[in-house]
């Protein structure tokens, strides 16, 4: 259990530090990798339903990013 939480808050950790640092290239490899893994953290039956929460979460991520870094306008060009 500790192991599983941890693998999932490095994943989140990577996907800010370069959502803050614009590297598109990581964030992308950081998503794919969590899809990968999912299926053995949660199991098949839920990978679908983590997966899904690990998105939501990322894109959370990057509009609080964006809004940090360039106001509201990055909202509203």
């Amino acid at each position: 259990m500790a192991l599983e939480s941890a693998v999932v808050g490095l994943l989140l950790f990577s996907v800010v530090a370069s959502s803050i640092a614009g590297s598109e290239a990581v964030f992308f490899s950081t998503v794919l990798a969590a899809w990968a893994l999912f299926p053995l953290l949660v199991g098949f039956r839920n990978t679908l339903d983590a997966g899904c929460y690990f998105m939501m979460i990322s894109l959370g991520v990057v509009v609080v990013v964006g809004i940090a870094q360039n106001g509201l306008s990055a909202l509203f060009p």
